[in-house]
């Protein structure tokens, strides 16, 4: 019996020390941490699809993966051949004017007697200016050209492509380091998490298409400058629930002002509009087969994300929502 009790406090010791250690780990590589769940996702999708390639064609899993890369790379290549010109001359459009517009709005509004009251209790005209200048331009250079942002995408990427080429090797290797009694229930929840993941992504991207394709067509035919940047900026975004429709919004809302007042306020109704039938109809429909996300859960962890890990972890708390209660699933059914 004497022997027993400092036995049981060295492992509980030892327990304690693994999990400050784990935790250390885990928040000092964060970042790391989750551009590897994103390149998991991306390593799903590529796997599904030269999987389903194999199947038709069949062909080696490995020769479909390689012809869909083929495919998908000359697709982005040509493009950006044919486009990448245009948008990016869009971009420095966009950065030009977008503070024109804001000094045109602040013109209009300093006309008025209520808008001379407000500025009056703001800031310093000429500093509200300069500053929203300053955001608006520095915006799209930052997220274009941040060595960072770059470098996170070129690694999730490589990762992405070694994942797909050779899962069981990695998910092997995962096994080996839970005991033999657990190993079902990770099969299980690795099953539920790739299921729901794939489900979420191809749901999300045709999301993504569908808001675009609208938007365009909104502003478009509503008069607003550069629609087709425009729509872009907002498929991309429609990624980033509840925080990325409000960000897409302030640039087309600042354009169509500048218009005239009437075009702001039927630039809020087209994103309205379509960011209503998206949330209510269009996804609703394509994430029948998922998990549902509670809106005030994905929002919770969006901004627990935010402070841990910064933009990043505002973009991908709906995808670990998603794979948080795929596994809650397993691990709680009876």
């Amino acid at each position: 019996m004497p022997d027993s009790f400092p036995k049981r406090l060295f492992a509980v010791l030892t327990s304690v020390f693994a999990l400050v250690v784990a935790a250390l780990v885990l928040w000092i590589g964060r970042v790391i941490f989750l551009l590897l769940f994103a390149a998991i996702i991306g390593a799903i999708l590529l796997y599904s699809v030269s999987h389903a390639i194999s199947l038709r064609l069949r062909l080696a899993r490995g020769l479909a993966l390689l012809l869909f890369l083929a495919l998908l790379f000359g697709f982005a290549a040509m493009v950006f051949w044919m486009q990448g010109p245009n948008v990016l001359q869009q971009f420095a459009q966009l950065q030009t004017d977008l503070p024109a517009a804001f000094h045109r709005i602040l013109g209009e509004v300093q006309g008025t007697r209520w808008g001379r009251w407000l500025l009056a209790q703001s800031p310093d005209t000429d500093q509200i200016a300069s500053g929203a200048r300053f955001a608006l331009m520095r915006i799209g250079g930052i997220v274009l050209t941040s060595a960072t942002a770059i470098a996170g995408l070129a690694i999730t990427l490589l990762l992405s492509l070694y994942l797909a080429a050779e899962p069981l090797l990695y998910y092997r290797g995962l096994r080996r380091l839970v005991p033999h009694r657990s190993r079902p229930v990770l099969d299980a929840c690795v099953t539920s998490v790739r299921k729901t993941l794939l489900w979420w992504i191809l749901a999300k991207m045709l999301s993504m298409t569908i808001v675009g394709i609208l938007i365009g067509v909104g502003l478009w035919l509503i008069g607003v400058p550069l629609p087709g940047l425009l729509a872009l900026i907002a498929a991309l975004l429609t990624f980033i629930p509840n925080v990325g429709p409000l960000i897409a919004l302030i640039p087309a809302v600042l354009l169509g002002l500048a218009n005239s007042p009437m075009t702001g306020l039927l630039t809020l109704v087209v994103f309205a509009i379509v960011f209503l039938l998206e949330g209510y109809l269009v996804t609703p429909l394509l994430e029948r087969n998922l998990v549902r996300l509670p809106p005030a859960l994905t929002l919770l962890l969006q901004l627990l994300l935010a402070a841990i890990a910064g933009p990043i972890g505002v973009a991908l708390a709906a995808p670990i929502a998603a794979a948080a209660i795929a596994v809650c699933d397993v691990l709680l059914r009876d």
